[in-house]
């Protein structure tokens, strides 16, 4: 190797051992991550092989640059993988990035590959930082591309981020080495090629070396929003479940965390979307609700998010009807519950997660969620009442109503699980009795223990 190709690989981050896939443009940055990546294997336990994504965009142009890159994998004898993909007319950046991801990832599955390597260097890096700064973003739109990072499963390594396009090209020149150029990289039409050719230059005439500056401010800003993101998903582990998370521990949260958890909390439950993230007018509702209530904000995918007593929750899914189970002798389980019986002890239970029972009252039971109808007799009444107005004079949040597993005969509820029990007769120590016990995530009863115990 050439010594400013060895130069240049001496001024990338350091790889992890394994299989690796090149994505390759056929442009100098790719080209030249190609030939470095195929050096490094000369001397690692590294196994690399290389995806190209044909957009069709550029018609004739395209297929060029496809049959380069076809040329360059031929000559260093490295395995490539060939996807077509049609944009359906979108000629956006948005549209051609989003589709090549999908590629990305369906190469991995298919090659088992362990990381993705990408040859974003770091001019890419402060003109997207500067995009992104144009479009008013935030930090966590500000800390823009990282060394290291996940997208949706993908692991994506991006080692040339230390290095300029100037430098890569300059040393590609000395080497002989060709690559293709992409004409739309001079239609003015595109935010990024305005910045590349207008913004950026401006700046460095201004301060020399502007662009590596901005790049380390991103850099900088990745890292404090890694520290962050941290953060929320401490926060997100201990007070949030499916599609839901406690309001009350938010309220005492920094104003730019808050935006930060329920963003992160969205992402963890959206359905799988284009498009998954918040903008910012649907963040600041979001905000709003949950610190201080209100009605029920709109969502993409047809959701909604909406506060309860306890709550905030995720609505708008279709729910898949269960059928309901009967009770059997020892563990009877209702997907992810279930209700233990074991023998007598010497105290009634608690009335929500345990309790003691005549064995005879078990006969013709079953286990389901509510349906119109049922109604329950509170214990120590004598009147029975309709389920949903018991649920609601309980605080149970709505959006959980429908999923709190009920011990029933007919549609009379013997016991609501986590919430208390109807028509059960009194404890006799006597008396041939059982010992229930409900088992299964139950934020309606964890989050009310956990209010009790924090007044």
């Amino acid at each position: 190797m050439q010594p400013r190709l060895k130069q240049l690989r001496s001024g990338m981050d350091p790889l992890p051992e394994g299989r690796l896939l090149a994505g390759v443009s056929g442009g100098a940055d790719s080209t030249a991550l190609l030939i470095l990546l195929k050096d490094e294997a000369r001397t690692r336990p590294l196994h690399i092989e290389a995806v190209h994504v044909n957009h069709g965009i550029r018609g004739e142009e395209s297929d060029r640059d496809e049959e380069f890159v076809r040329e360059v994998c031929r000559s260093e004898s490295i395995p490539l993988h060939v996807y077509r993909v049609d944009l359906k007319g979108k000629r956006d950046e948005n549209s051609a990035r989003e589709a090549r991801y999908r590629c990305f990832r369906e190469c991995m599955r298919e090659t088992a590959s362990d990381y993705l390597v990408l040859a974003h260097h770091r001019d890419d890096l402060a003109e997207t930082f500067l995009m992104r700064l144009l479009r008013g973003a935030g930090p966590e739109g500000l800390g823009c591309m990282r060394y290291a990072e996940n997208r949706d499963g993908i692991r994506i390594l991006r080692p040339m981020l230390g290095i300029g396009r100037d430098e890569i090209r300059g040393v590609l020149e000395d080497a002989g080495i060709s690559w293709r150029e992409d004409s739309s990289n001079e239609d003015g039409t595109y935010l990024r090629n305005d910045v590349r050719k207008r913004l950026i230059p401006l700046m460095e005439e201004m301060c020399p070396g502007a662009s590596g500056r901005i790049a380390h401010a991103a850099r900088l800003t990745a890292s404090d929003n890694d520290a962050l993101d941290m953060e929320a998903e401490r926060f997100l582990a201990a007070n949030s479940g499916e599609r839901w998370l406690d309001w009350r521990p938010l309220e005492s949260c920094p104003d730019a965390l808050k935006a930060r958890i329920l963003r992160r909390w969205w992402r963890k439950n959206a359905p799988e979307m284009d498009e998954r993230g918040l903008n910012a007018e649907q963040t600041e509702r979001l905000v709003a609700l949950a610190v201080s209530g209100g009605k029920d904000v709109n969502l993409p995918g047809g959701l909604h998010a909406e506060r309860g007593p306890m709550a905030l929750h995720l609505t708008g899914f279709p729910e898949a009807p269960a059928d309901e189970t009967p009770v059997e002798s020892g563990v009877t389980r209702f997907g992810a519950f279930r209700l233990e019986e074991t023998s007598s002890g010497d105290d009634p239970g608690d009335g929500r997660m345990t309790q003691q029972v005549p064995r005879e009252l078990l006969q013709g039971c079953v286990i389901r969620f509510r349906k119109p109808g049922d109604r329950i007799t509170p214990f120590g009444m004598n009147e029975t009442r309709k389920l949903q107005d018991y649920l609601t004079d309980r605080k149970i949040d709505a959006p959980w109503r429908g999923r709190i597993p009920l011990l029933c005969r007919g549609n009379e509820v013997l016991w609501a699980a986590g919430v208390g029990t109807g028509n059960i007769p009194g404890f006799e120590k006597q008396s041939d009795s059982v010992r229930l016990t409900w088992y299964g995530d139950m934020p309606w009863y964890r989050l009310r223990q956990q209010g009790k115990e924090e007044r």
